[in-house]
């Protein structure tokens, strides 16, 4: 695994330190999670996969549904 080296102010690395503590995680494992949600492709997240498939009722038809209105721009 690569190393790194960053120069951050003192009050932003504590409070990386701070939430890397409350999540249980080194500080290396945070910083690496919030990196890695800002680079890589995003995805549906588990919990709207928990939820896909779970609306009751009808949903409308598009031909059904009022035209929105918008003022110019």
């Amino acid at each position: 695994m690569a190393q790194l080296n960053v120069y951050l102010p003192e009050d932003l690395k504590e409070k990386i330190q701070s939430r890397a503590k409350a999540e249980g995680k080194s500080i290396s494992a945070y910083l690496t999670e919030i990196v890695r949600r800002e680079i890589e492709p995003k995805a549906w997240s588990p919990e709207f996969i928990a939820t896909f498939g779970s609306w009751e009722g009808d949903f409308p038809e598009i031909e059904d549904l009022e035209p929105e209105k918008r003022d110019d721009l």
